[in-house]
């Protein structure tokens, strides 16, 4: 690892919290009781997103939720979403690789929560990337907590 890496992987695990404690529950309620469509799980996610972003005054990050099989990584790892830094966009998968049916809601919204955090990394904390870190995890677990 080198020095610029380690000063930021520092820096990142310094920091388990996320800011603000109050939030509103009706996003998160409404991506938790939506059904398994790939749309109504997007529309429901886009407005939590946009309210996180407005919260912290960060750029908007755009969803896609699409129906394409997550990808398989190694043997018992998958993929269940993903963010793109430069063009502010989350896609998350909404079906199983192995048996193509929707992924249950708490792991849909798991992953949305992580990957909002890598964007929070970027876009609020000014990381020049978003490791996963052991305050990284701390800081996803924070927000859930807030937000539930």
């Amino acid at each position: 690892m080198n020095m610029l890496n380690s000063a930021l992987y520092e820096k990142s695990n310094a920091i388990g919290e996320v800011k603000f404690n109050s939030f509103r529950k009706d996003f998160v309620e409404k991506v938790l009781k939506c059904g398994t469509s790939a749309t109504d799980r997007q529309k429901a996610s886009q407005a939590l997103l946009n309210y996180l972003c407005d919260k912290y005054k960060i750029a908007r990050v755009r969803l896609t939720v699409t129906i394409r099989p997550r990808k398989q990584i190694g043997k018992n790892t998958q993929l269940y979403g993903y963010y793109q830094p430069i063009i502010n966009t989350i896609c998350i998968y909404n079906t199983t690789a192995k048996t193509d049916k929707a992924v249950s809601i708490k792991t849909f919204f798991d992953t949305l929560i992580h990957e909002f955090i890598h964007h929070y990394d970027f876009a609020y904390l000014k990381f020049s990337a978003s490791p996963h870190t052991k305050e990284f995890y701390k800081r996803i677990s924070n927000l859930k907590a807030k937000l539930i």
